[in-house]
This record gives C-alpha cells, structure tokens and sequence, in this order.
C-alpha cells in the first residue's frame, strides 16, 4: 500500500518534494501543507491547507521543507503524534534542538531522516566507491567548494553554515565517520547581518583532513569536492554528476629521478587520468525511495538520520562560534 504522506512547505525545496512524491508509485500524496498557498500548480488535485491539523485524513509520514527556523517546533509535533517524518538540512537551527528532535524520535519509535540529499548524489557514491577500491591509495584530505545562490530571502535560524556547509559536513563524515572542527572563519560581507562566506577545518577519528569553503557571494554556482590520496587525486562535480580520477602514475610507477623542466611538463601532461561511468540521476528521488525502505522494511541504506544530523548541526554551530560570528 502506498505511503500516506503530507509535505509541509511549498517554496522551492518543497514543490521538488511534492513532485517526487507524485512521480512515484510507493507514496500517496495526502495534501500540502502552507499557509501562503491557496493552490499549488501541478498538482490541482491535492488540497493545499494551511495548517497540519487541517489535513483531511489520516498520513503515515511527513516530509516537512518549511524555513528552518520552523524546523524544530513542526518536528517535535509530528513526532509527538507518532508520525514518520523527513526534515529537510538542517535538522534545527541549533545543535540543541537538533538533539531534542532526534531523542524524541527515538522515545516515541517514530522514524526520523534528515533531508541531506547530496548522499545520493551519483558522483558522491562513485567517489565512496573509488575509495572502497583503492585506486585512489589511502585518503589524506578533501577539499569542498560549495558557492553561489545568494537566498532571495534570508530567514531567521539560517546562514550560509547552515544552509550550504552542512552538505559538505554530512558528505565527508558520511565517508569518513564522526568528524570534528578544528577551525573556521566566517564573514558578513552584506548588509544582512548574517554570516554568508565561511571556511572551516575539519578532521576525521581516523585522521583525514577536509577544508570546507562556502559562500552565497561568488556569482556562479560551483559545487565540487577534491579528495588528495596517496596514490592521485579524485576530482567530483556535485552538478554535473561527474567522478574523475587523476595520477602521474596510476598504471605504472615512475621513478623518482631529477629530470628537467620539460621533462616535467611530459609527465605532467602524461598523467594518467580515468573518468568513471557515473548513471545521472536525480538524488531527490533517490533519497526518496530509500525512504520507502526504510518505513516499510528498516533499510537505511545511505539515509542521513537524526543522530547524525544532530551532530553536523552542532559542528556547523560550533564553526559560527569559534569564527565569532554571529
């Protein structure tokens, strides 16, 4: 039987939720909730309400992409009532609220994931399995880059940690296990006074390192990760579903030697560069069927749960306090 399910929110990420879940034959799209929208354009027949309790029937799961701000307040009454629930990233504004969500979840049995979308990305699950391989030798360090999109509007409980580096936060703990900061700084470089360029520092339990930059400034959208092995360098396009691997000498060793500065230039040019096969497809929908596993047969499969979710809130946090930014 199909899942009965409500999405709270219809702005930008929440239309992307709403035509997920009527392309896919496993949910069952009750109504929509948002008190700004009379009617929702390609869907005339689902009933846009203003409030969760005017929602006509009963619903098995909610997927809520309000403003963030609302994030913890909805939350806590859906789990309360025993509803599954799919937040959208950030789980709260505040690491300690966060917390409250995911304890809540866990006392009332109710399910709880945490929208972070960027785990099926395509070329994010070729980049695990190169990994897994060993072709890229052992991981040192990765570098993410995630910029542009200035918000048309900037909400309260919101800023550009919350809302763009905890993707990258998530993806490199989900690659390489519990992480924590080791530095940041921030700036406000608008009159909004909110912080919306930052750069942190993070390492891993097993020693990786990763630099995490973002911004909402840089007039074009770039979303890219770079990981440093010991044995090449993988190159990852979040947009563009791409995984590329490069090496001096993947296929053979090359000797250490003195050689000139032509020299250089061959093998420079020579490097040995493979670009994987990656299936484009799109993460929103596959996050969502993921979902469908895990309310009907307890698969997590790559579902960001709100455990985790709690922590990257609290590293994001941590990152605005320790830049001194407010």
């Amino acid at each position: 039987m199909a899942i009965r399910t409500v999405v709270v929110g219809a702005g930008r990420m929440g239309k992307n939720h709403v035509r997920t879940v009527l392309a896919s034959p496993r949910f069952q799209l009750v109504a929509v909730v948002d008190p700004a929208r009379p009617q929702l354009a390609g869907a005339p027949a689902v009933p846009v309400v203003p409030a969760i309790a005017d929602v006509p029937g009963a619903f098995d799961l909610a997927i809520v992409a309000a403003p963030t701000a609302h994030h913890h307040e909805l939350g806590k009454a859906l789990l309360a009532a025993g509803t599954h629930v799919l937040l959208e990233k950030p789980l709260a504004s505040t690491a300690a609220a966060a917390r409250e969500l995911a304890a809540l979840a866990r006392a009332t049995g109710a399910k709880l994931a945490v929208g972070h979308v960027e785990r099926f990305n395509p070329a994010v699950a070729k980049l695990a399995e190169v990994i897994r391989s060993g072709l890229l030798g052992a991981p040192i360090h990765f570098s993410f880059t995630r910029v542009g999109g200035y918000p048309s509007t900037v909400l309260a409980g919101n800023d550009v940690l919350l809302d763009l580096a905890v993707h990258d936060i998530d993806v490199f703990s989900s690659l390489c296990g519990d992480c924590r900061l080791i530095a940041s700084q921030t700036h406000v470089t608008t009159p909004q006074p909110v912080a919306d360029t930052a750069t942190m520092l993070l390492r891993s339990a097993s020693g990786v390192t990763a630099d995490i930059h973002t911004n909402w400034i840089t007039p074009t959208k770039i979303r890219q990760i770079r990981v440093t092995g010991t044995a090449g360098v993988c190159f990852v396009d979040y947009i563009l579903q791409t995984c590329e691997l490069w090496g001096g000498n993947l296929l053979t060793r090359i000797a250490p030697a003195e050689v000139d500065f032509d020299r250089l230039r061959t093998i420079y040019a020579n490097a040995d560069k493979i670009h994987f096969a990656v299936e484009t497809r799109e993460p929103l929908m596959l996050q969502l069927d993921q979902l469908a596993d895990y309310l009907e047969r307890d698969e997590v499969g790559r579902l960001c749960l709100a455990d985790t979710a709690a922590a990257t809130v609290a590293i994001a946090e941590a990152a605005r306090l320790d830049a001194g930014a407010a």
